[in-house]
């Protein structure tokens, strides 16, 4: 089961990722962790995930936190439809697809939207094969890259932006990610990588130019193979920089934010398995510069096919 620990709870890295003998070869832990890539005993994997999200206050420039308004509002609900396949040994291919609804308030004024969000599309390359080496598991190179199919807050047309969608700019996100398990009821992951995006003009014809954008996930934690569950624990970073105009930064302002992340998964039958996400950002002063703060719970099922199918 362990070996799969953190095999596939969020493509993100969104986003982002031990098989058990005595059961079918897609077997228990398939969908444990926290980057959804498939164990070696997997062949593809679909997935389903429903996220609740809620902004609740900000950073400002000067590092302080400050809670939303009591009269505002910013709220969304994203269902997510992933597909990930095996397509040769060491490389993995994957999309997620969103629909997305929000609502948002302020001062007096409300405001709801949604609609298609922006496809991600991401491949693996593993570069080190699992237990070929004592002090490390697995690592492999990753590969993200988001395309601009949702409206952004550009093309709103609504007074609070409640119908954008997606950033408005395509995304490519180079990465790397080393796993370390020890015995069958621990792992940990290190995970970084850094978004560079396209441009993107202002109304009145300028081109922007958006600085690349830094994100670090660190994460451990417990499985329990007998019972089919795991918990996985740890945090997240980003930093951004200025964007610029004709090679010119527009301000001296460094964005951060830093989160925190747990995830619970749950093996159903021996082809799916229940997962749990809870990621919240760190309601602290000094923590994070120029950046909204939210927390998101979602809920999501996972189903496999083995190698041999």
């Amino acid at each position: 089961m362990l070996q799969r620990a953190l095999a596939g709870a969020a493509l993100v890295l969104s986003l982002a990722t031990s098989s058990n003998a005595a059961r079918a070869a897609a077997c228990c832990g398939a969908g444990h962790g926290m980057g959804q890539w498939l164990a070696p005993s997997e062949r593809a994997a679909v997935s389903l995930a429903l996220r609740g999200s809620e902004r609740f206050g900000s950073w400002s420039v000067e590092r302080d936190f400050a809670p939303s308004a009591g009269d505002s509002h910013d709220r969304e609900l994203r269902a997510d439809v992933g597909w990930l396949v095996r397509v040769e040994e060491r490389v993995q291919l994957g999309i997620t697809a969103p629909l997305l609804a929000t609502w948002r308030g302020s001062r007096g004024a409300a405001s709801s939207g949604g609609g298609v969000g922006d496809v991600a599309m991401a491949g693996r390359l593993e570069l080190v094969e699992r237990d070929r080496l004592p002090w490390l598991s697995t690592a492999a190179l990753t590969l993200g890259v988001t395309l601009p199919t949702g409206r952004s807050y550009r093309d709103s047309s609504d007074p609070l932006a409640a119908d954008a969608t997606g950033l408005g700019v395509a995304e490519l996100r180079p990465g790397l990610v080393l796993e370390k398990a020890w015995g069958a009821s621990f792992q940990a992951l290190l995970a970084a990588s850094i978004g560079v995006r396209s441009r993107y003009h202002q109304p009145t014809g300028e081109a922007i130019h958006p600085a690349p954008r830094l994100q670090i996930v660190a994460a451990a934690g417990p499985a329990w193979p007998a019972s089919g569950l795991s918990l996985t624990l740890g945090g997240l970073y980003e930093r951004e920089g200025a964007p610029r105009e004709d090679g010119r930064a527009l301000t001296d302002v460094t964005r951060e934010r830093t989160a925190l992340l747990a995830v619970l998964a749950y093996d159903i039958s021996a082809r799916w398995t229940a997962i749990g996400n809870l990621q919240a950002d760190v309601p602290i002063s000094g923590v994070g510069r120029a950046e909204t703060t939210a927390a998101a719970l979602s809920a999501g099922v996972r189903y496999v096919w083995g190698r041999h199918d």
